[in-house]
């Protein structure tokens, strides 16, 4: 898209989101994997880090890939919008581009084994190939579907383990998917399990698929109903912001209040993300009713910084995972605390903020989104 017909509204949430993502990726670049999951085994040291637990987990952990999801979806719409004027088949460009982000994101799981690219490109192959939606009704309607089927998969996958998150169905397909992997929940949450448990890892991917494809369908929603755009009134904003904090917020405070009173016993893992599960749709409608009225407050000087942000999103995605796997994994795994691993997010930052903007006054894209753009258009 030319930058003079951007929507800016959207480059300044997906700056927002992008800055908040590495709020949660960077205790994978800096904590051994069971921090991901089971937060209390690495990187608590005082009460500091705590207070950085609880903030992380309520207004970032699964909102910010929420929002990068509901963005995702939004552009899947405006790409195929726009390849309908330059090509005749614009369903077979949104596929190669897809497939050229899923051959990005392959390299950079070679790197990172916490890529979205990957498995966001596959969510794209899936709500490419369906006919076009029009009617926000039904969207909605696929939304309540999905969201309700992950939580029933959630309860299911919930039976097959006791409080202490060992195994126990006896079930033939459970026995055999759990082969050659850790018999409960493995060093998805116990510190001193040296592999995965096979199933637990399938029910962790399958909520995330869950959680994304959902997400994008709701940006397919706010775009139809002409939200995301930035478009209606600052009143509707507030109030699309309260009443989407107002229901996500005790949702996700309550999720982290579960782990944390139990001093995060196995028996409440599934419990607490059903309610974190809860807790995106609203919240992210709350992030972009927020972050709308500010983009329409702040001064341009502010608001065009993470705007230009949210324009380098590949190449800046990616510049955060070699600065976190290559700086911090030089000091090792565990070195530093959850606190201490905000100031290197405040850093990065401050190093995005500033070379975003110096690049955007020179070229119309940055250097992955350039190749991307290049490599999509290749043969039309």
């Amino acid at each position: 898209m030319n930058s003079s017909h951007r929507i800016t509204n959207l480059d300044f949430i997906r700056g927002f989101a992008l800055f908040g993502i590495l709020v949660i990726n960077v205790i994978a670049f800096g904590l051994p994997l069971t921090a991901t999951t089971n937060s209390s085994t690495y990187g608590i040291v005082n009460t500091l880090d705590w207070i950085v637990l609880v903030i992380s987990s309520v207004f970032f952990e699964y909102k910010m890939m929420g929002l990068f999801s509901m963005l995702f979806g939004v552009g899947i719409i405006i790409f195929l919008d726009n390849a309908e004027k330059k090509t005749s088949k614009p369903k077979i460009l949104a596929i190669w581009r897809n497939f050229l982000l899923f051959c990005f994101g392959i390299i950079h799981l070679s790197i990172w084994e916490g890529d979205i690219l990957a498995p966001y490109a596959i969510c794209a192959f899936l709500l490419i190939i369906f006919p076009k939606v029009e009617n926000p009704k039904f969207i909605f309607a696929a939304i309540v579907f999905l969201m309700t089927a992950s939580i029933l998969i959630t309860n299911y996958f919930s039976s097959l383990y006791d409080s202490s998150g060992n195994l126990i169905s006896q079930e033939e397909w459970v026995l055999l998917a759990s082969e050659g992997g850790a018999l409960s929940y493995g060093k998805f949450w116990f510190p001193d399990s040296e592999s995965w448990g096979y199933l637990i890892g399938m029910w962790w991917y399958i909520g995330a698929f869950f959680r994304a494809i959902s997400l994008m369908l709701f940006g397919f929603l706010l775009y139809k109903l002409n939200i995301i755009q930035g478009k209606k009134e600052i009143s509707y904003y507030k109030k699309i912001s309260l009443y989407g904090f107002s229901v996500g917020l005790p949702l996700a405070i309550y999720s982290i209040y579960l782990l944390v009173s139990s001093n995060y016993d196995p028996s409440v893992l599934f419990i607490s993300n059903i309610f974190n599960t809860l807790s995106v749709i609203p919240m992210v409608l709350g992030y972009t009713g927020l972050l709308t009225i500010l983009n329409l407050k702040l001064k341009d000087s502010i608001s065009n910084r993470l705007q230009a942000s949210g324009r380098l999103a590949l190449t800046n995605y990616i510049t955060q995972t070699i600065f976190g796997v290559f700086i911090l994994g030089a000091f090792g795994l565990d070195t530093f605390s959850r606190s201490q691993l905000m100031i290197f997010v405040f850093l990065v930052w401050i190093i995005q903020i500033t070379w975003s903007k110096i690049l955007l006054d020179r070229f119309n894209y940055g250097p992955l989104e350039w190749f991307w753009r290049k490599l999509t258009y290749l043969f039309t």
